[in-house]
């Protein structure tokens, strides 16, 4: 019986944290970056698992992160495909379309995002370029 309310909980928690991120997402289409930092915690980290495994630390560094990532494209988008929700934690497949500021080249390719979320807020946000390396740092799962 424990394990069953153990299960449930989790399925619980783990359906109202992919709300948490999808009401993000939408609050990014509406809003950009900024208005997408409403579902994060004060003191969330950002990491960028490529080209270079940087971590930036609050808020403020999530804005560094998307400045960096965004500042050879004139035009950027995120377009969120699928949640998946692993409990404590949320993938997101995510199509970013962009377009090169300089060669005016437009790329179109998936990203894994994954959201730890603590509290109901957003504490953790890493960007994987392939699943398997995503789902590996989602950690153990039954």
């Amino acid at each position: 019986m424990k394990r069953n309310v153990s299960r449930d909980t989790e399925r619980a928690m783990s359906e109202e944290n992919v709300e948490v991120v999808r009401r993000g997402f939408e609050s990014f289409q509406q809003g950009g970056p900024e208005a997408f930092l409403e579902v994060f915690s004060d003191d969330a980290v950002a990491y960028r698992h490529q080209p270079d495994g940087a971590t930036f630390h609050g808020k403020a560094g999530f804005r560094d992160a998307a400045a960096d990532w965004t500042e050879d494209f004139s035009e950027w988008q995120v377009l969120p495909q699928e949640f998946i929700g692993l409990g404590r934690t949320v993938l997101v497949r995510v199509l970013q379309i962009a377009q090169g500021r300089t060669s005016g080249v437009r790329v179109e390719e998936d990203w894994w995002f994954l959201f730890e979320l603590t509290g109901g807020k957003v504490s953790k946000i890493s960007f994987y370029s392939n699943l398997a390396e995503a789902l590996e740092a989602s950690g153990p799962r039954e």
